[in-house]
């Protein structure tokens, strides 16, 4: 499949280049106003951080700001500033989504093309055989089957995580814009990272828009081949509600931006049960929200 997709700002659109490509772009999600003010902050918090010797950087030229909710209003506000991305995230995993990580990653001139991966890498290999299956604490980076073309399979293991990326610059062929390897979320493969893979595609957007990707879909961050334009995006990975987040937010978030939290937000950062999961000690409880570990009970006589 050697499909491209536009952006759009039809959602049924969306939603079938999200089902049959694997990704999906929206454009004029986000108001201009916003993505300044987050442009602003996302600079101000990387300089601060190169000039602490906090910074992380990978790829040659690419630094990205961490756990950006602890680092400013604005990154909270973006979350949830449009249901068009909450909407497509739906439409993938179902009700109850958290959020799993959210990064604001700059890629720099001189940035080389990160390695092709998949989000959801530890996604087993479904076979017809019952007891062929892959041990799912097995399947890490290094995981050995692998391929050099995303060829479409008949039995898959469905997505569990959705990644949105927020443009708050351009995304441009030449600038770090996501590449993509349509078609590849149906192949219930990783891709070989050795390879080139030189189907992959950018997703070019102006500045406001979203690109959304199924866990599954074989993709990198591109290279930065400007001189002197940095590429910033801001990553709100989603997951299914009985998936470990990579980040534990109700521990790692700062105690005044829980403070700020909505009802929505706090749904999505894990502050409330799905089911039993994320009980306090009494599975059947039907807890809107848990009590930190300094409200529990402790031992009685």
């Amino acid at each position: 499949m050697n499909t491209r997709v536009t952006p759009t700002t039809d959602l049924d659109k969306a939603r079938h280049d999200l089902d049959v490509v694997g990704y999906c772009i929206v454009e004029d999600v986000a108001p201009s106003e916003l993505v300044s003010r987050v442009r602003e902050r996302v600079l101000e918090q990387a300089s601060a951080e190169r000039d602490t010797g906090q910074a992380f950087v990978q790829d040659g030229n690419t630094q990205w700001v961490a756990n950006v909710l602890n680092k400013g209003e604005v990154f909270l506000e973006l979350l949830t500033c449009s249901e068009t991305g909450l909407d497509l995230c739906r439409h993938v995993l179902g009700d109850g989504f958290i959020l799993s990580c959210s990064n604001a990653p700059i890629a720099g001139p001189a940035t080389g093309r990160m390695k092709m991966h998949s989000d959801q890498y530890w996604t087993p290999t479904i076979q017809q055989e019952p007891l062929a299956y892959d041990r799912l604490g097995e399947n890490g980076l290094d995981r050995s089957e692998v391929s050099r073309s995303a060829v479409r399979r008949d039995y898959l293991f469905p997505p569990c995580m959705v990644t949105l990326v927020w443009a708050i610059t351009d995304f441009t062929a030449n600038n770090g814009a996501t590449v993509f390897v349509p078609g590849s979320h149906m192949s219930g493969l990783q891709p070989d990272y050795r390879q080139n893979h030189t189907d992959a595609v950018p997703a070019e957007m102006p500045a406001g828009s979203i690109v959304l990707w199924d866990g599954r879909t074989w993709h990198a961050t591109g290279a930065n081949e400007t001189r002197d334009q940095y590429r910033i995006g801001v990553t709100n990975n989603m997951v299914a509600p009985m998936i470990r987040p990579l980040v534990n937010y109700p521990y790692s978030l700062r105690a005044e931006v829980v403070e700020r939290l909505d009802e929505r937000q706090k749904q999505l950062l894990g502050f409330s049960t799905w089911t039993a999961y994320g009980n306090e000690g009494v599975p059947m409880q039907d807890l809107k929200y848990f009590k930190p570990a300094a409200d529990q009970p402790g031992p009685m006589l």
